[in-house]
């Protein structure tokens, strides 16, 4: 095997452990469901509610779940903030020392956006003769 094939298998394993959390959380408590039982089941000295381990396997779906959720609400809130930089952009157009910037078209763009009489003014002239 080439080179590429294990970065390609190993970059697979990575999207797949994504992927494959919660089956891996059930797959993990089948395995230690004995141990899980007898030792980590909070209600393993109430037999009578037959819980079985149970009340472990929600709490680590639910663990699971909540990082899931917390991770997509960070990456919304990034990509958000992103996005209002590129349409925000807050560069000034002059320094303090009067020296002229070079602009971009992001920082004409916002300045048209702050200034829409501009847009109307760069449109609506009398010809240059």
């Amino acid at each position: 095997m080439t080179a590429k094939n294990y970065i390609a298998l190993f970059l697979l394993a990575l999207v797949s452990v994504k992927t494959l959390l919660v089956p891996v959380v059930y797959l993990d408590f089948e395995l230690r469901k004995d141990y899980i039982i007898q030792n980590l089941c909070e209600n393993r000295f109430k037999p009578q509610l037959k819980c079985n381990g149970q009340c472990y396997l929600a709490k680590k779906l639910h663990k699971v779940a909540e990082d899931n959720a917390t991770k997509q609400t960070e990456k919304q809130g990034q990509s958000i903030k992103k996005i209002m930089e590129e349409v925000f952009d807050e560069t000034p157009l002059f320094s303090c020392d009067w020296s002229v910037k070079t602009l971009s078209p992001k920082s004409i763009y916002s300045y048209q956006l702050a200034h829409p009489e501009s847009i109307a003014s760069s449109l609506f002239h009398p010809p240059i003769i």
